[in-house]
């Protein structure tokens, strides 16, 4: 029973400082924003207001499935703290009423931890017990069937209430698949009627539409963003509007559940929009897949929906081939993954980003370009690497990226790769070029821009670049090295990054990668990289083969074929012989 004088949020962020290392970085991360926001003066919590959301909620709702089928529903410490911050933070609007803080709250768990009683609670709390009007609720997804793993213990949670369903009627299609759901009541003599939704990706007419709480389920397995954000849109009337996201990590780089995870990972780390609220699962870096306690960390539901026996099994599968271990790894310890086929793990590239390379730190360093410019009406990149070295005289690789891609058609390209090309614009990391075509003159002023700041000995391009900019190049005395795209010139760079990938280096005292970029989209390309090997096995990335943009990555291994004869290990006198007899024994 939940008592309306308690805290909630307080008792498990008790919990996690108490017991800290059984729960990951990133719950601690919401735990740490949650003791901030106590802090302010701007906002408060309103234990009155979270309690009345969890009371109705194991009040009114019982399972719908399962061995607890029937039961009522008592919300876990960790469920309890993610709606108390959802229904507790307020401040007062420009009207002077206290409303909301939180209007999207993003929650992502591995499987059977509770996600779709997260994502549906809300919905039927709005419908039935916080007192709105006339409201439509609307549940998304990628595909009608996922759209029912929502809708389906909704209604059959409704169904099975005998508080809940009068006045309800649930329209239903075939297969007692549920289309809509509706709550018709009388109020002060006054009719209303309050309404969920189903949709799916494919629903023509998402615009026009004035939801009041938006369910959006399993976003790691939408391609298109459009459904999303015109929904998200059509809140702007609304009071108090409410977004809830409910995933599991998944297996798509480009898809738009890894770009709501890339910016709800910002959120929490750097606190800078107090409309989301983020509580995510997922283990720390560096973690071991194969070790329990992990396990046991990532799954907050561990004993009461997940089992490890279950786990034990799914892991049995994962060791045997690469696509059972990419599921294991994103739906069972939450992690984004890429395709199976796809030949880089997404969390070895992670690691390479950096917040910010110091562009006064690099200037008049040594640095070879690689260009790829194998399509005027699409993405190109100017790779830039830094040859240099850590504490030790072990090599570092800083590599410094621009993109160029033609302004016309942006907003389509955004959505169908669920990249934000236009924001990257802003922090510096790629051009607009004007036009339907990459501006070649755009691309020349970088490199000559390069050229007067650092100490260019030389530029890699792919033979297909236009002639005219190498011409200018040569004229300028930076010489100019042809590298095809073919397996013989490619292989020994890729190996390079692929050893590279795997150390850590020590740079002021701190482990650093061995290759450091700051900008994702270089992480971006290469997570999309398939490979293509000739007779003697020597790899090459293939773009026609590849599911996304790979050209900075292509352009990174053009720049690399120099870079890799730079980045001897810098030997002191003294140890010079020992250095000898190690490579010639």
């Amino acid at each position: 029973m939940i008592d309306f004088e308690t805290n909630y949020a307080d008792i498990f962020a008790q919990e996690v400082e108490s017991h800290p290392k059984l729960y990951p970085d990133s719950v601690h991360a919401a735990i740490k924003r949650y003791r901030k926001w106590q802090k302010r003066k701007d906002i408060w919590f309103d234990v009155k207001k979270a309690n009345a959301m969890l009371y109705f909620t194991e009040t009114f709702l019982k399972h719908a499935k399962g061995k607890w089928a029937g039961k009522p529903l008592i919300l876990e410490s960790w469920q309890r703290f993610n709606f108390a911050n959802i229904y507790g933070w307020q401040k007062y609007n420009a009207a002077g009423k206290a409303v909301r803080v939180i209007t999207t709250a993003y929650l992502q768990v591995p499987k059977k931890n509770g996600k779709t009683i997260m994502g549906g609670a809300p919905v039927i709390y709005g419908m039935y017990g916080e007192g709105v009007k006339g409201a439509d609720f609307y549940i998304s997804a990628n595909t009608f069937e996922q759209c029912q793993n929502a809708a389906i213990p909704i209604a059959l949670t409704i169904e099975n209430s005998p508080d809940l369903r009068p006045g309800t009627r649930i329209y239903k299609g075939k297969e007692d698949t549920i289309r809509s759901i509706k709550y018709t009541f009388v109020e002060d003599g006054i009719k209303y009627a309050n309404m969920i939704k189903v949709l799916t990706k494919d629903n023509a007419g998402n615009e026009g539409k004035n939801p009041y709480i938006n369910y959006f389920d399993e976003v790691h397995a939408q391609m298109d963003r459009e459904q999303f954000d015109n929904l998200r849109s059509g809140q702007i009337a609304q009071e108090e509007p409410l977004n809830i996201i409910t995933t599991t990590a998944g297996k798509q780089p480009g898809s738009l559940g890894a770009q709501i995870y890339a910016y709800a990972k910002d959120v929490l780390k750097n606190d800078n929009d107090d409309s989301w609220f983020v509580l995510i699962y997922e283990p720390n870096k560096g973690y071991d897949w194969t070790d329990r306690k992990v396990w046991q960390m990532v799954n907050p539901n561990m004993g009461v929906s997940v089992n490890m026996e279950f786990l034990e099994n799914a892991f049995k599968e994962a060791q045997n081939n690469s696509f059972n271990r990419a599921e294991f790894l994103s739906k069972h310890l939450d992690v984004f993954v890429n395709y199976a086929e796809t030949y880089f793990e997404l969390d070895q590239l992670e690691k390479m980003l950096v917040d910010d390379l110091q562009d006064e730190e690099l200037e008049g360093m040594d640095c070879v370009a690689g260009v790829d410019l194998s399509r005027r009406t699409d993405l190109t990149c100017v790779n830039l690497n830094f040859p240099t070295f850590d504490d030790k005289g072990n090599p570092i690789l800083k590599v410094k990226q621009m993109y160029f891609i033609p302004e016309f058609g942006i907003e389509e390209k955004e959505k169908q790769r669920n990249v934000p090309y236009r924001e990257l614009a802003e922090r510096g990391f790629v051009t607009l070029c004007p036009g339907k075509t990459v501006d070649e003159d755009m691309v020349d002023q970088y490199i000559m821009d390069a050229f007067e700041k650092y100490n260019l000995l030389q530029i890699n391009y792919d033979p297909a670049l236009a002639a005219k900019l190498v011409e200018r190049w040569e004229m300028l005395g930076i010489p100019c090295v042809e590298v095809p795209q073919y397996p013989t010139h490619m292989n020994e760079p890729f190996d390079d990054f692929e050893l590279l990938l795997l150390q850590e280096r020590i740079l002021n005292g701190e482990k650093v990668p061995a290759v450091i970029t700051d900008n994702p989209l270089f992480v971006f390309c290469t997570s999309n990289a398939k490979i293509v090997t000739n007779i003697n096995n020597l790899k090459a990335p293939s773009k026609r083969k590849s599911p996304e943009h790979i050209d900075g990555f292509v352009a990174f291994l053009i720049a690399h074929k120099e870079t890799l004869n730079m980045m001897e290990p810098i030997v002191a006198d003294e140890d010079f012989d020992e250095y000898l007899d190690e490579i010639y024994r």
